[in-house]
């Protein structure tokens, strides 16, 4: 049950007299005397719930113009961490203060907070049943100031920064939960002896009351850019705007027209010659606010929205336009958007919220309609929802529509029961998935978690949403138990051991590999940490590579063991390192002569910190496949040698709190040699074929630099260069070293842009 703390509310008067808060890192205000104040904290990364070895003070009130959270942080000058980074990427090594909040006090989601000592802010949401999710950007301010044996950090969250539920008095429950990271110990300190990052995070929260007053709030932001990529000729200027309103009364709009998605955020390189979509996380600023209504998902695995999808990559037929060269020229890797919009409202025990956004229409090409209504009813520890989303693809003429019925049920702070009912329908086709799964803890060190899913053949959600695959069905089941009492003179602080199983199969009764997997994660005295993970893979069905081939369905592998080892080193002033190893052997096929499969992975990577205000970070992965099988078409499959060779250099720069750069960088090296020809008997054999696979070679190069002036909070110009692109070749004779400089020299894009983005 949680500890339940009223904070008395005879300063009522006394605030609203009071002087007003100046976010400046020293709390002198008389406000913060008679704020609530928080005193004890505790180890929690690593678990241990030792009494914290430093002393922290956290206060707490509110006032009419939202929630102050004021830190103070005992420690030595010459021991804090105060390197800088950008927004959302602060790294381990700096001190953070923050504090996760749920509004409402029904424990479905938190809102987390954080600053480090170099005044860089990190925000996001910890739903219910999931991990935190750090895409979201609030409009909230902090302030931290050094002393000489302490630090203070100020905290300012307007009532507006987020959709609450409307209160019928002047009082407000909120849960809360408050933290710390000590970057030379790489320690996390928590009031409330949990962290974000477990599963009972939300449950374990402490309430209190607090003040509670209605503010509205209206802001526009009009944006300006300019887009040139040299490799193509395209040339575009943009002009949009976003209107934001929260009434203060439990309604919230949010509304771009002609917004501009380009360049200003480059994703991460992943090569990918498997049947499933990667996955890419959203980046632009709209898709992120107020998005956790309509977030439902159970982790990598389905997305009933995939805000990716808008803006993405049009369908084009040229080859019946009257003019097929202006049409082939006319392509872009995007859409434009005429606008998107999006209401939601929040009562005392029903969420209700409506999402649709338009695409642009083009000469060689028409754009598509999303639409969605989300619905949430609690009823004491238990919440049902429904989701409807419709999609009409009018260049293709087809119509999509996918329904969920989702409940969750907080037994205890121990139990969570999560079930979604899923149906889709699309070109008179109808499809049905359901996702059951548990989560129980119980002790404090020790966890127990299963889940179920069903998809069949016919399931599609991938015109709004994201599946990774359909034709799945999948039992998996965990368990971790962590030990923290070593006897004096042990080097070990923390050592997690967990187990996992994990059934999959096609809806046939195809039966995947059984995995069963054990990680086992070791934290020391010296905050170094290493992680040793090993893998056991049964015999079983390929079902995925041969891409639902009717005839063929599946190839047969026998079974794999695999291992993997983590280091992460501590920290050595300004730099850092760590490095990865890993291997698998099997012997997969039968029927043809085969030497086995052979994986072989190495990573070493640095981050270097020579001042507060540079970070250097660079990495070198290589990874050799022996006969790694890879799909051609209909039947014909090949195996080759494989070596992929990446390097990554991002590089981060700043100059006062309104300057920075960021440099991003990957080159990648495919080289897939030695290849051999086969096919797939009934039986899901693999065996010999006289057709001729060539061998290739692909170099990748994702390059960017982006300048950012913030001109005030939420305010910035942005002056971005990206360059990149692939140059893949058969039966060539390049080296590695023309492998990855042939996509610099060569690219298939080369842009400038320069944005302007307001905010009123």
């Amino acid at each position: 049950m949680n500890r339940v703390y009223k904070i008395l509310c005879t300063l009522g008067a006394s605030i609203l007299i009071a002087e007003p808060i100046t976010l400046d890192g020293n709390l002198n205000e008389e406000s913060w005397k008679d704020a609530f104040v928080i005193e004890n904290y505790y180890e929690t990364v690593p678990f241990t719930l030792e009494p914290a070895s430093v002393k922290t003070i956290t206060r707490v009130f509110s006032n009419e113009d939202g929630i102050y959270v004021g830190f103070t942080n005992f420690q030595d000058i010459s021991t804090m961490v105060s390197n800088k980074s950008l927004r959302d990427e602060m790294g381990i090594n700096v001190e953070q203060n923050g504090v996760a909040i749920d509004f409402d006090s029904d424990g479905s989601k938190a809102y987390m907070f954080m600053i480090t000592l170099a005044d860089i802010k990190k925000d996001g949401i910890r739903p219910l049943g999931g991990y935190p999710e750090m895409d979201w950007d609030g409009d909230w301010e902090a302030k931290t100031r050094k002393y000489k044996n302490f630090w203070i950090s100020e905290f300012f969250i307007p009532w507006n920064v987020a959709l609450m539920k409307p209160e019928e008095n002047d009082m407000r429950k909120i849960n809360i939960s408050t933290f710390r990271y000590l970057a030379k110990e790489k320690v996390w300190l928590n009031d409330t002896k949990t962290s974000g990052f477990r599963v009972n995070f939300l449950s374990n929260m402490r309430t209190i009351e607090i003040n509670s007053y209605t503010k509205r709030k209206l802001n526009f932001f009009p944006f300006l850019s300019k887009t040139y990529n040299s490799v193509s000729n395209f040339n575009e200027n943009k002009l949009g705007a976003e209107v934001f309103l929260n009434t203060g009364k439990g309604q919230q709009i949010n509304l771009t027209i002609n917004p501009d998605f380009g360049q200003a955020e480059s994703d991460e390189v992943i090569v990918n010659f498997s049947a499933q979509e990667t996955f890419y996380s959203e980046k632009r600023a709209f898709f992120n606010e107020n998005q956790s209504l309509f977030d439902l998902n159970h982790y990598d695995r389905y997305r009933i929205i995939n805000t990716r999808r808008i803006g993405a990559k049009s369908n084009y037929e040229c080859l019946s336009s009257e003019d097929i060269g202006d049409c082939e020229a006319s392509k872009k890797n995007y859409t434009d958007i005429d606008f998107a919009l999006r209401y939601t409202q929040k009562n005392n025990d029903l969420d209700f919220g409506v999402f649709l956004a338009q695409e642009s229409d083009e000469r060689y090409t028409k754009g598509r309609s999303y639409y969605a209504i989300r619905s949430k009813k609690r009823i004491n520890n238990t919440t049902i929802g429904h989701f409807l989303t419709y999609v009409e693809d009018n260049f293709l003429d087809a119509k999509a529509t996918v329904n969920v019925i989702d409940f969750s049920n907080v037994r205890s702070n121990k139990l969570t029961f999560y079930n979604d009912l899923i149906s889709s329908h699309k070109d008179n086709i109808s499809g049905f998935g359901l996702r059951s799964q548990f989560n129980y803890k119980p002790t404090a060190l020790s966890s127990r978690s299963g889940s179920l899913l069903y998809f069949d053949d016919d399931l599609m959600l991938n015109d709004f949403g994201y599946l990774k695959k359909n034709d799945w069905f999948h039992v998996g089941l965990g368990s971790d138990v962590s030990k923290i009492n070593f006897k004096d003179g042990k080097k070990i602080k923390e050592l997690k051991v967990g187990i996992d199983f994990n059934y999959d199969s096609d809806t046939s009764g195809n039966s995947n590999p059984i995995t069963i997997g054990q990680n086992n994660e070791f934290t020391f005295l010296n905050s170094s940490e290493f992680q040793f993970t090993w893998d056991l893979k049964t015999s079983g069905k390929n079902t995925t590579i041969t891409r639902k081939n009717i005839d063929y369905p599946f190839v047969k592998e026998k079974g794999s063991l695999s291992f993997n080892l983590d280091y992460e080193s501590p920290s050595f002033g300004n730099w850092e390192y760590d490095w990865r190893i890993g291997y698998e052997v099997a012997d997969k096929y039968k029927f043809w002569k085969s030497e086995g499969y052979e994986r072989k992975y190495i990573k070493v990577a640095a981050s270097f910190y020579p001042t507060d205000n540079f970070r250097l970070y660079s990495s070198i992965r290589k990874r050799e496949d022996d006969e790694w099988l890879n799909w051609i078409e209909n039947n014909r499959l090949a195996v080759f040698d494989l070596t992929r060779n990446i390097i990554s250099i991002n590089m981060n720069w700043y100059r006062g709190s309104k300057h920075e750069i960021r440099l991003k960088s990957q080159f990648i090296a495919l080289e897939a040699i030695n290849p051999r020809s086969l096919y797939i008997d009934k039986d899901g054999y693999l065996l010999e074929n006289d057709d001729i696979v060539k061998s290739f070679s692909e170099g990748i190069t994702s390059f960017q630099i982006r300048y950012k002036y913030e001109i005030a909070a939420l305010s910035n110009i942005y002056l971005v260069y990206t360059r990149g692109g692939s140059v893949y070749e058969e039966d060539d004779d390049r080296n590695t070293s023309e492998i990855l400089s042939d996509p610099w020299n060569h690219p298939d894009n080369e842009i400038l842009s320069i944005k302007f983005r307001l905010k009123y």
